[in-house]
């Protein structure tokens, strides 16, 4: 358990899921005290940064700008990694899941200001998780993500249960999130998920809904969304709704 500390930075962290072990990396920001209760923010990254070196969930989008100082916020972040060729959607989503408890379990966060962001695999899984687990979330905020039309992968992924069986996935995944605040990003350029795919999601969200399309991006839509639209601190400000 850390009490206290000066200077932001990642620590190591590991946790145990069916017998495996699986590291992630917590980010905790500067002026740290275990006297005072945090929001956090679990990120999902993509699919090219799963594997098992605890690193590369790191390099790209959410790690990189709180590195630079691009993001500023006074919250703790967490960040699990996919094995290789897994995916946040299918069974690898409980990882993610395990390293929040850990995290919450180590560090002073306040259960009710807890969000959920992830870009491209990473957004659909937030769409999934925040789905499975609605009142655990404040907010989310899925990146160039999917939900009904997968890109082609080299595996074929493994949905949730429920999702799969889902006659209109779009309508099941907005009637589980309820009204949990929502904001979408897409690039209106990307070829590898579609830009339907969020449109397709904002036709069956309500007014808690927000939708961010970059005319000149295409699927990395994650560096914009993150560091020029103040995301992250609308995150941290979201109260998990009773």
């Amino acid at each position: 358990m850390i009490a206290a500390m000066v200077l932001a930075t990642f620590f190591d962290r590991a946790v145990m899921l069916d017998g495996v072990t699986h590291r992630f990396k917590v980010w905790v920001p500067a002026g740290y005290t275990a006297a005072k209760k945090y929001a956090a923010v679990l990120f999902l990254h993509g699919a090219g940064e799963r594997g098992d070196d605890n690193e590369k969930q790191i390099a790209v989008g959410v790690g990189p700008a709180l590195r630079d100082g691009s993001i500023d916020i006074d919250a703790i972040v967490v960040f699990p990694q996919c094995p290789d060729d897994g995916y946040w959607v299918g069974p690898e989503r409980h990882i993610a899941i395990a390293a929040l408890d850990a995290a919450q379990r180590e560090f002073s966060i306040d259960p009710n200001r807890i969000s959920l962001t992830g870009m491209s695999m990473g957004g659909s899984g937030t769409w999934i998780l925040a789905a499975e687990h609605p009142r655990r979330f404040s907010a989310i905020a899925p990146v160039c993500a999917w939900v009904g039309k997968a890109p082609k992968f080299r595996k074929v992924i493994e949905p949730a249960p429920w999702l799969a069986k889902a006659s209109d996935p779009y309508a099941e995944v907005a009637r589980r999130i309820g009204n949990i605040p929502v904001w979408v990003f897409h690039g209106a350029l990307d070829d590898l998920v579609l830009p339907s795919e969020s449109h397709e999601m904002m036709s069956r969200l309500g007014a808690n809904a927000a939708y961010t399309e970059f005319p000149q991006a295409n699927h990395n839509s994650w560096d914009p969304a993150y560091r020029t639209t103040g995301v992250m601190r609308w995150l941290v400000a979201q109260k998990r709704r009773k």
